[in-house]
């Protein structure tokens, strides 16, 4: 399960490989830090980038592609 969360003013954070306007909170199992972090190193990026493109795979797998902004979902 998981929750976005929603603010009036959302702070816009640049770190290099673009703008990222929204935080995303989910609850996770026990040991998912260590296990993105560890997944993260393995493919030597940051965790939060590992994070944002394991999403996109898998909105991607499921047939909704997110692309700047706009949502697309497949017939």
């Amino acid at each position: 399960m998981s929750e976005i969360q929603l603010e009036a003013y959302r702070p816009v954070v640049e770190d290099g490989r673009g703008i990222f306007a929204e935080d995303l909170r989910v609850k996770a199992p026990r040991g998912s830090r260590e296990a993105i972090a560890a997944a993260a190193q393995r493919k030597h990026t940051t965790k939060s980038e590992w994070i944002r493109q394991s999403l996109l795979r898998a909105l991607e797998a499921d047939g909704v592609k997110l692309r700047r902004g706009a949502v697309e979902i497949a017939a």
